[in-house]
């Protein structure tokens, strides 16, 4: 029900003229929300894959993988973090999980690039320990023929397209899959988060 602008009687909603005074009834038009911007992310994305392809390159740092992937999954969540900055309402789970994957892609190409110098570095210490892992691999059955000559050629300090290429593939699957993960998980913390304010 809604009162006349003329004489004040109350009105059915689906009225268009008073049933007391004649009056064409006006009616406010609802105006359409304002579509929300479309999110943009290759920064987000970029500043994830720095964080998680230099810390899971750098030697000794990069031993925080150990703990459950923690600097791709860090990656992950830094990406979907600086993607809901960019829109007022909760960050969809699909956007976490694409923001996840591309920052999973840039970090796989700054740990490729950032493990060149790493590896020119090290060459004299890997260099001087490739005997002894040939000799390790000796012992140890079922390391024979590809295998055997794989891991070889990705322990020594050589640096060649079949290394890299390596390097590269390796880490965008790892590094995809859990940065993915980090954002699936951030997602849901910050409409968890979402929820609870609103509620309080």
């Amino acid at each position: 029900m809604s009162p006349c602008r003329q004489c004040g009687a109350n009105l059915p909603d689906e009225a268009k003229f008073c049933l007391q005074c004649g009056a064409p009834v006006e009616r406010a038009e609802a105006k359409p929300a304002a579509p929300e911007p479309p999110l943009e992310f290759i920064q987000p994305a970029l500043a994830g894959g720095m964080f998680l392809g230099l810390l899971s390159s750098l030697p000794f740092i990069q031993a925080g993988n150990c703990l459950c992937c923690m600097w791709v999954l860090g990656g992950g969540s830094i990406a979907v973090f600086l993607l809901s900055k960019q829109r007022a309402s909760a960050v969809r789970y699909g956007d976490g999980a694409y923001v996840g994957v591309l920052s999973g892609l840039f970090g796989s190409i700054v740990g490729t690039m950032v493990s060149i110098p790493v590896r020119i570095l090290s060459a004299r210490i890997l260099g001087n320990q490739q005997q002894a892992i040939e000799e390790a691999m000796r012992d140890v059955p079922g390391f024979e023929g590809p295998i055997r000559d794989l891991i070889l050629r990705v322990a020594s300090p050589e640096i060649s397209i079949a290394t890299l290429a390596f390097t590269f593939f390796t880490s965008l699957l790892l590094y995809s899959l859990f940065a993915m993960i980090g954002g699936i998980l951030t997602v849901a913390i910050l409409n968890k988060r979402a929820r609870l304010g609103v509620g309080g």
